[in-house]
């Protein structure tokens, strides 16, 4: 199905269903989900990397490589595996390219933002490993340092402001990286870098007008802010599960090639136990056949 239809038919599902708005869904427990679905107000949708869309509910689970898409009036909150937040706002389309939370040095996480704005409270993974944490548009890369803010990519034409990438900061700080250079965006300040890419990206004079509340940021700040306080226990129920379960599996490069060096030392003990006991047999044969030739001397 063509994409454009597809959004179409979607739309068509969306605008039938009521606005979500529930109590908080239980912990993401599966090792494979990257968050869940906390509260939906309006129309949205997401989309596996197959291509197969679902409507947004609360309580389910969103998995890396999954696409958020908001619609006109919508809003969408996630509390991601690392007891992050986030809050995607009206027409907004992003992806969750990577998402590892299993509460050990490796976790990570990549988001990519096509068009729109979020704002991010993080988890655990921008605090404790924050070069492991990253969002990315078109145009520029943004990292952080333990941080709440609020990355925007506008699209030509769009009525709110020049095109580019923006990023708000609310607590912490980010660093905003080019092609053209990179700029540290400090509390209560926004960075730009215009689509052109005609000069560095800059932090701007004054904070643009339309980053403002969205509609629910009162109950999503309040949410966050309880995540954060539980990220030590939350990291640490992680990662005990993670070790306990049976299909638990390194994502580091080096850990998997450590795996496999496991595996290769296993067969290597395996061929060699094997051929000890081919060696054993041959030399007990050999002595078998010894006695008898010195048994007939005799």
């Amino acid at each position: 199905m063509p994409a454009m239809l597809r959004a179409l038919v979607a739309c068509g599902l969306l605008a039938a269903a009521p606005a979500l708005a529930q109590d908080p869904p239980p912990p993401v427990s599966s090792g494979e989900a990257a968050g869940v679905i906390d509260f939906v107000e309006g129309n949205a949708m997401i989309e596996a990397k197959g291509g197969a869309a679902r409507l947004g509910r609360v309580g389910d689970a969103v998995y890396p490589a999954d696409t958020v898409t908001t619609f006109a009036a919508a809003e969408l909150h996630l509390k991601m595996a690392d007891g992050a937040y986030l809050s995607v706002r009206e027409n907004t389309k992003l992806t969750i390219t990577e998402y590892v939370a299993n509460g050990g040095d490796d976790d990570r996480s990549l988001i990519d933002l096509a068009r729109g704005a979020f704002r991010s409270i993080t988890g655990w993974i921008g605090r404790r490993n924050p070069r492991n944490y990253e969002v990315r548009t078109p145009i520029v890369t943004i990292g952080v340092r333990g941080t709440d803010h609020e990355p925007t990519y506008l699209l030509p034409g769009d009525p709110r402001g020049e095109p580019g990438a923006y990023d708000k900061v609310n607590e912490g700080r980010t660093v905003m990286r080019s092609d053209r250079g990179a700029v540290e965006v400090t509390p209560n300040r926004a960075g730009f870098f215009h689509a052109d890419r005609s000069q560095a990206p800059r932090v701007l004079p004054s904070v643009p007008t339309f980053f403002r509340p969205a509609r629910n940021e009162q109950r999503f700040q309040q949410r966050a802010q309880a995540s954060v306080r539980t990220l030590d226990v939350q990291r640490q129920q992680r990662n005990q599960a993670f070790r306990k379960s049976p299909t638990s599996q390194p994502s580091k490069p080096g850990a998997k090639k450590d795996s496999f060096s496991e595996r290769l030392a296993e067969k290597k003990a395996a061929f060699q136990k094997q051929r000890d006991e081919k060696k054993a047999e041959h030399q007990k044969g050999f002595r078998k056949g010894f006695e008898k030739k010195a048994e007939k001397k005799h």
